[in-house]
């Protein structure tokens, strides 16, 4: 990482009554793609190897009950949306 200036510093507006869940979640799904889309561009971490990484890891928390069902419902759903 370098000494630059991240524009991520500037404060950012309080959440508002315009802030509302949904388009908070469809905001994080904006930025988790915006990275996904970065990373692979600069080759430090391929789509293709964070979706087989997910799977393994949803696979496992299925298998011990680390993480209850609706949760990881949505994170699957939502790595497919992301690594398509």
């Amino acid at each position: 990482m370098t000494n630059q200036t991240s524009s991520c510093s500037t404060a950012a507006p309080a959440p508002t009554a315009a802030h509302l869940l949904p388009d908070r979640v469809a905001a994080l799904e904006l930025l988790v793609q915006q990275m996904l889309f970065v990373m692979d561009a600069q080759g430090t971490l391929t789509i293709e190897d964070l979706d087989h990484w997910l799977d393994t890891a949803a696979s496992r928390m299925r298998a011990t009950g680390s993480v209850p069902p609706a949760p990881l419902r949505a994170l699957e759903a939502l790595t497919d949306m992301v690594c398509e």
